[in-house]
């Protein structure tokens, strides 16, 4: 007999390595967050076929609460768009047996990637030079 059948317990969990549906088990809210989320990805799931494809794009699936689904826009033109969709997407989940009541829209701009300063320049810092020489001077002395 091997070692392993004769260890019936799971190996421990490493820092980090623990799952979600782990914590799920143990936590209620977890668990009511994990099943809303997954449900948002079904209803999303479930109509993205009726967006064109550069709204899809534009859009990400957001909370779902008490019946209130939320979708997130990367533009308030995005928004305006989904807005005039937002009768056929609340027709066609109910349709398809999701119990949703509303359908919320909101905005937010997505972060805008900058470059990297090209290499042996020294970044940019958003306090005044007096303020960086002091921190220089402190950390000095720590060391």
């Amino acid at each position: 007999m091997s070692a392993r059948a004769v260890n019936a317990s799971p190996p421990p969990l490493r820092r980090g390595a623990a799952r979600l549906s782990a914590w799920a088990q143990i936590t209620p809210p977890i668990a009511t967050l994990r099943d809303a989320a997954l449900l948002s990805r079904q209803m999303w799931c479930t109509c993205t076929a009726l967006l064109p494809a550069a709204l899809q794009t534009g859009v990400q699936p957001g909370r779902w609460h008490d019946g209130v689904w939320s979708l997130t826009a990367s533009s308030s033109a995005v928004a305006a768009k989904l807005s005039q969709f937002k009768p056929l997407l609340l027709q066609h989940l109910q349709q398809h047996g999701f119990a949703l009541r509303d359908i919320r829209i909101r905005v937010q701009p997505r972060a805008v990637v900058t470059a990297p300063p090209p290499a042996g320049t020294a970044p940019a810092t958003a306090c005044p030079q007096a303020v960086a020489a002091r921190l220089r001077a402190l950390l000095a002395r720590q060391r």
